[in-house]
């Protein structure tokens, strides 16, 4: 893993978080192959389907539009230090306002059930504080209970739910 080039970089034991810039999320983009030759990781996260292929494109031109704050919209990579695989990932989903915003996170699920998550989110909201946010919300889908059980380890408490959602909080 080459951490000199990672910059903004979270470092836990087990992990390294560290956030798509304009310049390798565009070589992410293009060439999976040379980003991971770079960065000494392989990409091993969510799958990439359309859906997360079009949402990396449409961020990487919000990152071009917003370089200023993109620290609190970009996806931050999960790598495990013991072999440099990336196995997720974890964001802000927007830039705070009046210190408040919500996160997001995703797990190839060959990796859940060691704890990576809750360790990533701990150490995410530390970051967080740092850069000022004072209140995080989250949201579950109803039968994710993993999800639900990492927000809990990290000490969320649940607001309320809508039709198909759990929604949680925590304050900093």
């Amino acid at each position: 893993m080459n951490l000199e080039i990672m910059t903004d970089r979270i470092e836990t034991d087990r992990l390294v978080l560290f956030p798509y810039t304009k310049e390798n999320l565009a070589l992410f983009n293009n060439d999976l192959a040379s980003f991971e030759e770079t960065y000494g990781v392989v990409y091993r996260g969510e799958e990439l389907d359309y859906l997360l292929t079009g949402f990396l494109r449409k961020l990487e031109r919000e990152i071009a539009d917003d370089p200023e704050n993109y620290l609190f919209f970009t996806e931050f990579l999960i790598v495990l230090r013991e072999n440099s695989h990336v196995i997720g990932s974890i964001d802000f989903k927007y830039v705070p306002r009046d210190g408040v915003t919500e996160v997001g996170y995703g797990m190839n699920p060959s990796y859940t059930g060691h704890g990576y998550m809750t360790e990533a989110l701990t150490a995410f909201l530390g970051f967080g504080k740092s850069l000022g946010i004072r209140t995080v919300r989250a949201d579950t889908r109803k039968d994710n209970f993993k999800s639900q059980n990492v927000l809990k380890r990290c000490g969320f408490v649940f607001t309320h739910e809508d039709e198909k959602r759990f929604w949680w909080e925590i304050r900093l």
